[in-house]
C-alpha cells in the first residue's frame, strides 16, 4: 500500500489502545442494518449529529442501536437544541432506551435553535440535569476551526474538560503533532483521557473530500501533498491507518499521554472498518495486514465490543 514497505509489527497493540474503541457512523437511512451486519453487539458506536438529517435521526439511530445491544453514543449538538426543557426530554428518552453515554458538540447550524450557542452551555445544563451520563467532548490538536488562537482553544478545552470523562480528537494524520499537543494539554493541567480520532480504511478521494468538509487541519493537506513528511501514510490503493497507529502505539503505553482507545471515523464504510479492525486479532503489519500468512478475516475481533 505504501511506496516503501513499512516494518512489520509482530506485537499486539497495548490494551489501552483497544480498550473503549468506538466506531463513528452518520445517521442516514439503513445505517442500523449496516452496523448490525458488520459489528457485533456490545461494540461502542458513536452516532453523529447531522444538520442535514436532523436531531431526531441521531436520537432514533442511537435508540435502535441500544435496543440491539450496542453501546450507542449519540452526539448532541448544542445549536440543535432549543433549551433546558427540550434537553431534559431528550435525556429522559435516551436514558429509558438504555443510552448511558453522550458526546457533546456545538454543531454547525448557522443559528442556534434556542439557548445554547455552543457546547459549554449545553455541558453546564447537562450537569444540572437529574439524569447522569458519561460525557465526551471534542478536541482539536491542529486548531479549532472557529477559535482564532491556540491559547483560546486551550482555555475552552480546559473549561469543557471539567464536565467530560474523555476528550475525542478531530481527525489527525500527523502522530508527532498529535502527541506534542497532548503533552501541552497535560502541561495546562488537563488530565482527562484523550481518545485519538483516526480515519478508518477508505479511498483517497473520499478521505480528502470529507476531511476538507469537516475542517481537518494541516495534516490532511500534508497527506495529499507529494513529497511531504507524512505522504507515505497514503498508499496508491487508498488510506489504511496501520502505519499511523504504529507511530502512536508507544504513547498508549506511556502514562504521560493518558491515551485511551480510538475513535474510528468510518465515513459509514462500516464493513471496511470492521474488517480492518478484526484483521489479525491485534497482530498486524504497518499496512493493517495480518501477521503471518496474510489471509484476511477468519478470526474474531480483539476486544471489539469493549
Amino acid at each position: 500500500m505504501h511506496d516503501e514497505p513499512s516494518p512489520r509489527r509482530t506485537e499486539p497493540w497495548p490494551e489501552a489502545l483497544v480498550r473503549g474503541t468506538r466506531f463513528e457512523v452518520i445517521p442516514v437511512p439503513g445505517i442500523v442494518a449496516t452496523v448490525t451486519a458488520h459489528l457485533p453487539p456490545g461494540t461502542r458506536v458513536s452516532v453523529t449529529a447531522s444538520r442535514k438529517q436532523g436531531l431526531e435521526a441521531t436520537l432514533a439511530t442511537a435508540r435502535a442501536l441500544a435496543g440491539q445491544g450496542y453501546v450507542a453514543i449519540p452526539h448532541l449538538a448544542a445549536r440543535q437544541i432549543s433549551g433546558a426543557a427540550e434537553l431534559q426530554r431528550i435525556l429522559d428518552d435516551l436514558a429509558s432506551s438504555g443510552v448511558q453515554e453522550l458526546f457533546i458538540i456545538a454543531g454547525d447550524a448557522p443559528h442556534p435553535a434556542g439557548d445554547f450557542e455552543g457546547s459549554l452551555g449545553l455541558l453546564a445544563a447537562l450537569g444540572e440535569s437529574s439524569r447522569s451520563f458519561e460525557v465526551g467532548v471534542g478536541a482539536y490538536p491542529e486548531g479549532h476551526p472557529f477559535v482564532p488562537s491556540e491559547a483560546e482553544s486551550m482555555q475552552l478545552l480546559q473549561e469543557k474538560a471539567q464536565y467530560a470523562s474523555v476528550l475525542v480528537t478531530q481527525l489527525c494524520f500527523d502522530a508527532p503533532a498529535l502527541l506534542d499537543w497532548v503533552l501541552r494539554l497535560r502541561e495546562h493541567g488537563v488530565r482527562t483521557p484523550v481518545r485519538p480520532g483516526i480515519a478508518g480504511p477508505t479511498d483517497a478521494a473520499r478521505l480528502l473530500r470529507i476531511g476538507a468538509r469537516v475542517g481537518v487541519g494541516p495534516s490532511l493537506r500534508l497527506l495529499a501533498r507529494q513529497g511531504s513528511e507524512i505522504r507515505h501514510l497514503l498508499g496508491p490503493g487508498g488510506w489504511t491507518p496501520g502505519t499511523l497507529l504504529d507511530e502512536l502505539t508507544p504513547a498508549f503505553a506511556d502514562p504521560r499521554y493518558g491515551l485511551e482507545g480510538l475513535h474510528v471515523y468510518t465515513f459509514n464504510a462500516v464493513a471496511e472498518s470492521a474488517a480492518w479492525w478484526r484483521d489479525g486479532n491485534g497482530r498486524r503489519d504497518g499496512n493493517g495486514r495480518r501477521d503471518g500468512d496474510g489471509r484476511r478475516g477468519g478470526e474474531g475481533p480483539r476486544n471489539l465490543s469493549v
